[in-house]
């Protein structure tokens, strides 16, 4: 994916989350669940930037591509991108459902 793509993704990610705040949800717990989101997309944001920033890129789903592997600092980015990620992830999947 070139640096736009990417970023796009990660946009369309962002969304996806946010979408999944339970609409029952305390106005405090939207508040957490909301700020927890844009905290963990922004810091996967930020290792993206550093991939496109050494001239590296990520292929679909911030996968990594053979040619970049051998650089240290790309599988570094990667695993933060997944672990931001993951971290959304984890955390909406606990909240309740409908009462």
């Amino acid at each position: 994916m070139n640096k736009e793509q990417a970023f796009q993704a990660l946009e369309i990610r962002k969304t996806r989350f946010l979408s999944r705040i339970p609409a029952h949800a305390s106005k405090m717990r939207r508040r957490f669940l909301e700020g927890m989101v844009e905290d963990e997309v922004g810091a996967a944001g930020k290792h993206l930037q550093a991939v496109y920033e050494s001239r590296l890129e990520v292929g679909p789903d911030f996968t990594g591509l053979a040619e970049h592997l051998n650089n240290p600092k790309y599988t570094f980015w990667l695993e933060g991108i997944r672990r931001h990620l993951q971290e959304c992830e984890t955390i909406l999947a606990e909240q309740p459902g409908e009462p």
